[in-house]
């Protein structure tokens, strides 16, 4: 073996390396302090450094939009980088709500900073839309087009192809987006003592589900309370009509083509699906913890229809489909206990459903799962999103055995991808295109996945010591 080693040195090198890599794996821990420690590492390490004008921006993270099947009007299949508010604002929060928790680390400040600046990019008045104001990809009218081109709300590097279809993406603000974005500078506000102007509970009240004679196909299909008062999704008046029924709203859609539809889009104008505005659980869940964490709640006139949509949705077991731009089965519960534990007292009935649900659908390794037809059941993002909710929901006094919590934590750390100092998750679907593309239009981001999950890592710690 000397002798072997004497003539032939590419073998010591190999030797020695393959020696040195075992070590380097053997000697890697699986505590859940390292695991949370790497995860940060990670989110530092892959927040965009540059702006390239159109295709990604400084303080942003990498985030898929991500068409798994053809579909009529969109085209192929085709996955492409997307730069949009939702993303950018959810991971800031997260590490916003790590940090808040622990001032040591320091390392989070100038990510927060950087992440801040993008969010105010898609920002009017306090008020933020999910896309930038953008040029379009192409024209938008058939004849003359107007000078100077407006700009658009799109996606940045997805290709749009129909005319239709650039129309139909040039969406106005909304609840979700202003939820999120709002939220970012309130703890904005209090991790940099800056006294910048958030949103009002009278900016989500001005678009309630009230006295309305149009209606959202999805909200009739699968069936929510009418005239529920809820918060509404989309910030801008919705097409007026005479009157409205099933009949009314097949024969708008099969006609949206031609301006004779009430939801026939208009080139350069704001643009809500099929013109009628929708209410979405979870976009009234994502509201109610920002009006509860900035102590507007009880002023809201929509606070109650929002409480009773989401007690509806419960009660009727809608975990799948109460979310028009949520497939993920455990999205429901995991906005519900963050309301909740953010101090919607309301929702303590609906929170001890959820406890039971998610005790009663966890698997014995811990993990949770989604339909099968959602990015192959979607088990690690089902499982940071049951975890989180089983976190909040200990927190409040509900009853959560701690060895449900250990599992999924394990769990979660084998399926952890670690290298260099750092640790990720594949991300999964958090967020998606609604209604008929709800499943096949999604969105992925290994980063708010990572996010996601260190935030229960910090808090699981917590609850550990």
């Amino acid at each position: 073996m000397n002798c072997l080693f004497k003539k032939i040195p590419s073998i010591k090198i190999f030797f020695f390396i393959t020696l040195f890599s075992f070590y380097k794996i053997s000697a890697q821990t699986n505590d859940p302090k390292t695991i949370f420690q790497e995860s940060i590492n990670f989110l530092i390490k892959t927040q965009t450094d540059s702006t390239i004008e159109g295709k990604q921006y400084a303080g942003e993270w990498n985030v898929w939009m991500n068409l798994t099947e053809p579909f009529i009007f969109i085209g192929k299949a085709q996955k492409a980088r997307d730069s949009n508010c939702f993303t950018v604002s959810a991971i800031h929060n997260f590490l916003s709500e790590i940090y808040l928790k622990d001032t040591s680390l320091s390392q989070i400040k100038p990510v927060l900073q950087k992440a801040f600046h993008e969010i105010q990019s898609y920002a009017i008045d306090q008020k933020y839309s999910f896309w930038k104001l953008l040029p379009p990809q192409r024209d938008l009218r058939f004849g003359q087009e107007p000078s100077p081109v407006p700009l658009v709300r799109r996606p940045t590097n997805y290709q749009l192809k129909l005319r239709f279809v650039n129309k139909l993406a040039n969406g106005p603000e909304d609840s979700d987006d202003s939820s999120l974005g709002n939220l970012a500078t309130f703890y904005h506000n209090k991790i940099f003592q800056d006294s910048l102007k958030t949103l009002s509970y009278k900016g989500f009240d001005e678009y309630l589900d009230k006295n309305r004679k149009n209606r959202n196909w999805y909200n009739f299909m699968l069936p929510s309370p009418k005239n529920s008062g809820a918060y509404m999704t989309w910030h801008q008046e919705e097409t007026e009509v005479l009157f409205w029924n099933p009949v009314s709203a097949l024969v708008s859609l099969l006609t949206i083509f031609t301006p004779l539809s009430s939801g026939y889009p208009v080139a350069y104008e704001s643009y809500i699906p099929f013109g009628a505005n929708d209410v979405d659980v979870v976009v009234n869940a994502n509201v109610l913890s920002y009006l509860a964490e900035t102590n507007q709640l009880s002023r809201s006139k929509g606070k109650n229809g929002a409480i009773k949509i989401i007690n509806h949705a419960i009660d009727k077991s809608k975990w799948e489909t109460a979310g028009i731009y949520y497939p993920n089965t455990y999205h429901l519960h995991y906005v519900v206990a963050r309301a909740y534990q953010k101090g919607v007292s309301e929702l303590k009935n609906a929170a001890e459903k959820v406890a039971k649900h998610l005790l009663s659908t966890q698997n014995e390794d811990g993990s949770f799962e989604s339909k099968s037809w959602l990015n192959k059941k979607d088990i690690i993002q089902s499982t940071a999103y049951g975890l989180h909710a089983m976190l909040d929901l200990k927190e409040k006094n509900i009853e959560v055995p701690e060895k449900n919590i250990e599992k999924t934590v394990l769990f979660l750390i084998s399926k952890a991808k670690r290298e260099n100092d750092t640790c990720h998750w594949e991300g999964g679907v958090y967020f998606s295109g609604g209604t008929v593309v709800r499943n096949i239009l999604i969105w992925q981001s290994d980063a708010y996945t990572t996010a996601l999950i260190a935030d229960c890592l910090q808090r699981y710690l917590k609850l550990r010591s």
